[in-house]
């Protein structure tokens, strides 16, 4: 294990800002995390960790601490416990187990080859393994907690290796113990998720089952894989190619309000969709930007709202991270005055 010093972060990315880590190392393994966690410590320096860099947006003047970028590799299908093998075999249960630094989207490529169900919905998603506890991501209805069986991090403060079950990851929408301050001393080396052979697949989302209609697929003999091709083809044409142009996908969560709140805003925009969650209701944010504001599409300078998806925040190829906070803070702004709703950045910012 490396320490490297004054390493440029744009490249580590996908919104292609920021500007240098004073410290950095690639983390292969435990070995390397202790060695790098104790350099941290002996030189008081704060820790960050990076994964694929992918829901993250970076100062202009970098990070004064050490960078640790997790490359903590490996993926086992029920590998553990065989004394329950048996057992899990009758439930059509399989734990399969993957390290931080694996790229999200290899590992569900990976479980629907094996015709396990649980994580297709979350298809083409960017990032590492790491980050699907950490944000608990989600799309077209699934979340990374509904499957998520325990996560093991590494206690800075302890030096010790822990395995929570979901309850102690607090997980919520787009949270988890990991964004918090009380787990700001634990670092995700790897995720376990209890999937289905032969699951029933989750397909009542809307953009779902009009993908399915428009090429006369008959939903309810809908194969794991094709449901997989669905949702990488959704994906496709409402999101940026990352590779491309720069963005961290969805900048915005959607809003969540009680009743009443949102009785009044029907009451001026009538037309206006929400969803039932738990006690309240979820708005979704990219109609407000769209429909009720008219900002699809809109640019200032080199950031702008993505022309198809006006959740997603693009860097069109000088931007800078002052730049794109502006932005986000406008945008923030012009939601607040026109119907009363407080919008939270889903993006992490360093």
């Amino acid at each position: 294990m490396k320490i490297q010093k004054n390493i440029s972060l744009k490249e580590y990315t996908t919104f292609k800002v920021g500007g240098e880590a004073k410290y950095f190392a690639v983390i292969n393994g435990i070995e390397d995390l202790k060695q790098a966690v104790n350099f941290a410590k002996q030189n008081s320096l704060p820790v960050f960790v990076l994964g694929g860099g992918s829901n993250l947006l970076i100062s202009d003047e970098g990070v004064d601490g050490l960078v640790l970028k997790m490359e903590i590799k490996g993926t086992d299908f029920a590998s553990q416990n065989p004394s329950s093998q048996a057992e899990r075999d009758n439930s059509g249960i399989v734990q399969v187990t993957a390290g931080a630094g694996e790229i999200w989207d290899n590992l569900v490529e990976k479980c629907v080859e094996k015709g396990l169900s649980g994580l297709e919905n979350l298809s083409l998603i960017p990032g590492t393994v790491g980050a699907s506890a950490v944000q608990n991501i989600g799309a077209y209805g699934i979340e990374a907690c509904d499957v998520i069986n325990w996560v093991e991090v590494f206690d800075i403060k302890t030096g010790e290796i822990k395995k929570l079950t979901g309850v102690f990851c607090k997980f919520n929408y787009r949270d988890s113990i990991f964004k918090k301050e009380e787990g700001k001393d634990l670092i995700v080396t790897r995720v376990a998720y209890n999937l289905q052979k032969e699951g029933e697949l989750k397909m009542d989302y809307k953009d779902i089952q009009e993908y399915f209609d428009k090429h006369n697929f008959k939903k309810e003999q809908a194969t794991l894989k094709q449901l997989r091709n669905a949702i990488i083809e959704i994906r496709k044409s409402k999101l940026p190619n990352c590779e491309k142009v720069g963005t961290a996908g969805s900048y915005f969560k959607n809003p969540t309000i009680a009743k009443k709140q949102l009785d009044k805003l029907l009451q001026k925009y009538p037309e206006l969709p929400h969803y039932e969650s738990g006690q309240q209701f979820k708005i979704p944010l990219a109609y407000v930007l769209d429909k009720i504001l008219g900002l699809k599409g809109f640019k200032e300078g080199c950031a702008g709202l993505y022309e198809n998806q006006p959740l997603v925040l693009v860097n069109y190829g000088k931007s800078d991270c002052k730049n794109i906070k502006n932005l986000a803070q406008k945008i923030q702004k012009e939601v607040k005055d026109k119907t009363g709703l407080d919008i939270d950045s889903e993006v992490v910012e360093w």
